[in-house]
């Protein structure tokens, strides 16, 4: 730890907010959604907080990541942002509702932000699916 580091226990803060059983529903939809309650997390413009670094991103799409691999080093990611930026998650974790969207528009779960949902569910959000309206 560097000189003027505060010690954060991490999954000790984690413990606490899943405690509070938040009622957050997460959604997905197609890039071009602009509800109130998107959160854009692609590549080029996504959220700062939640959109993995590029030079991960672009690993995990070019093969030379495994998935195992993006998601052990996605995940630390989320875990640092979510100290950072405390805030900012707080507000969001928050909210009724959230919806995801991505310019991959990739349904299955290579796109990132299945494993943004898995992070989210140890805050006691609920994934709900893909909308179906575009707004």
């Amino acid at each position: 730890m560097g000189a003027g580091a505060i010690p954060v226990h991490i999954d000790k803060i984690f413990r606490e907010r899943a405690a509070k059983k938040h009622k957050l529903k997460v959604y997905l939809a197609d890039f071009g959604y602009e509800g109130d309650d998107m959160i854009n997390v692609s590549f080029h413009d996504g959220h700062y907080t939640l959109t993995p670094p590029k030079a991960l991103i672009l690993d995990y799409r070019l093969g030379r990541k495994k998935e195992k691999e993006f998601e052990k080093e996605y995940l630390e990611f989320l875990k640092e942002s979510f100290i950072q930026y405390r805030f900012i998650w707080d507000n969001m974790l928050d909210k009724d509702r959230i919806v995801l969207v991505c310019k991959c528009n990739m349904d299955d779960k290579t796109c990132h932000r299945h494993f943004l949902i898995k992070f989210l569910k140890k805050f006691g959000a609920a994934f709900k699916g893909k909308l179906k309206e575009a707004n």
